[in-house]
């Protein structure tokens, strides 16, 4: 088998595995369903993006500590800063579409639901230790999930009569991304050498992809002890 013959194998491989996930995803996650069923409220939206919000800052930084990492590789590690780079501040939209939903820019940011600093912790160990290659994982599926979310996305903005204005963090990544998910296949493409290298890749794409999920059915635990009155946590959203 060539050299090139394995790439390609090793790519749809991972392609398979990683609509696999989504697949398990978009059928059995109860924030999912909320939204599929059209029973999505503004303050359920506000909710999963302050915890966007959350784990979207670091993005920056834990990319950027793969750079640290690699510097016997300066194709990667140019990548890794370049990519950091244009990560920084993108946390900001998504406050910026909560605000505008109804509240005043410097409404209170509640702390990270349990499920995101989970989430946030593993990116950053991934990114300090193991394989350099392996936080590739993360940016295959986060890169490329508007080919799955957009739908969802659909259903968000007619259920709330949303503009495009106020889904700013969704519309400006969805460009975005485009060109970030084909950057970030031609490095793995061209950095995953040998079969631990693309499972190294291939098992934090599955498990970032999974701790997302759990956050996202965090954010509907959280909205319903919201409306319960058994938490008062982001109770201002009640608002919207």
């Amino acid at each position: 088998m060539t050299d090139t013959t394995q790439t390609v194998s090793g790519l749809e491989a991972l392609k398979h595995r990683r609509s696999q996930v989504w697949d398990e995803l978009l059928s059995q996650s109860r924030f999912v369903r909320t939204i599929q069923q059209g029973e999505v409220t503004k303050a359920l939206y506000a909710l999963y993006l302050i915890e966007t919000y959350h784990y979207t800052r670091h993005n920056a930084r834990n990319q950027a500590l793969v750079g640290v990492r690699c510097d016997d590789d300066r194709h990667y590690q140019k990548f890794c800063f370049n990519h950091a780079e244009e990560e920084v501040g993108h946390e900001q939209m998504a406050l910026h579409d909560v605000a505008s939903m109804g509240l005043q820019p410097g409404f209170p940011i509640p702390r990270a639901l349990p499920a995101t600093d989970v989430l946030i912790a593993y990116l950053y160990w991934v990114s300090y230790q193991g394989n350099p290659l392996q936080r590739l994982g993360y940016s295959f599926w986060a890169e490329s999930c508007y080919d799955y979310i957009r739908p969802l996305l659909g259903k968000v903005q007619k259920s709330l009569g949303l503009t495009p204005a106020q889904m700013t963090f969704f519309v400006a990544h969805s460009d975005i991304d485009a060109e970030h998910s084909q950057a970030v296949d031609e490095m793995i493409a061209k950095k995953c050498k040998t079969p631990e290298d693309w499972e190294d890749v291939a098992q934090v794409m599955e498990t970032s992809l999974r701790l997302t999920w759990k956050m996202m059915d965090e954010v509907a635990d959280a909205y319903a002890q919201l409306v319960d009155g058994r938490s008062d946590r982001a109770a201002f959203l009640k608002a919207l």
